[in-house]
């Protein structure tokens, strides 16, 4: 059987990002990051962004904090706005909209429901706390709430995306992709949430090299597979910030 060959280069995928979408980025507090793609963000100071990440990624200029840093985010929708300085201070300024915080379980099933083609989830978390008036001053109206079997639930709208970027281990090159630690969170649901979707990953690996119990996000719902930096040259990315941050001693 013959499989379509989706590994491209980062200019080709990533021109499919144009000012105004809805972008989905993959990580967890900067962690599994897809780098070199933010990195052509970066440098094609794309704007106008609606960003939908788990968290605005890790402080000290890293990668995705600098998206805030340029400019180039207009709406956030996350967790919180709080680990990185930049951030802050583009939210603090007005000068990045976020309607609404949720919690990190919500957000996630926001994302599954995208993923999924549903309309939305039922929530109990936060009702009679993130319905206060005046909390998100930002919101057209109320949260909607249903009731039922004595239950009071937020109705939370699906979240989908534009373009989807998720960052995995490895990858064949129709598009089957493995994770390896902090990257095994929801990024499959990303991936499926986004009307195109790009992995960049460490390794690109020809078809069946990749077991099939250790395919965490199916090729069918990968558009374009990209090649970022190696597993070691990722991994001193990290180091080298964690040493700038004071957080790691410097090598010998």
């Amino acid at each position: 059987m013959a499989y379509a060959n989706k590994v491209v280069g980062i200019d080709a995928a990533m021109r499919r990002v144009a000012s105004g979408m809805r972008l989905m980025i993959g990580e967890f507090v900067g962690a599994g990051e897809p780098a070199k793609c933010i990195e052509w963000l970066l440098a094609s100071r794309v704007g106008e962004l609606t960003v939908i990440a788990n968290t605005p990624g890790m402080r000290g200029g890293f990668l995705k904090a600098r998206l805030f840093e340029q400019g180039q985010i207009a709406e956030f929708i996350g967790t919180h706005i709080g680990t990185t300085g930049e951030s802050t201070e583009s939210y603090l300024a007005g000068k990045v909209r976020v309607a609404e915080f949720f919690p990190m379980g919500t957000w996630a099933e926001k994302v599954r429901a995208g993923a999924m083609g549903l309309g939305g989830v039922l929530v109990p978390v936060g009702v009679g706390i993130l319905d206060q008036p005046g909390l998100f001053p930002a919101l057209a109206a109320a949260k909607p709430k249903v009731s039922l079997d004595g239950r009071e639930y937020f109705v939370e709208a699906a979240l989908e995306a534009d373009v989807a970027i998720i960052k995995g281990w490895r990858a064949d090159t129709f598009g089957n992709v493995e994770f390896r630690n902090t990257g095994r969170q929801n990024q499959r649901d990303l991936a499926m949430a986004g009307r195109y979707t790009i992995v960049e990953v460490n390794e690109i690996v020809p078809v069946g090299s990749i077991e099939p119990s250790r395919v965490d996000c199916p090729g069918v719902f990968v558009d374009a597979v990209v090649q970022g930096y190696s597993l070691a040259e990722q991994n001193d990315l990290y180091r080298q910030h964690w040493v700038k941050l004071g957080r790691l001693a410097p090598a010998a």
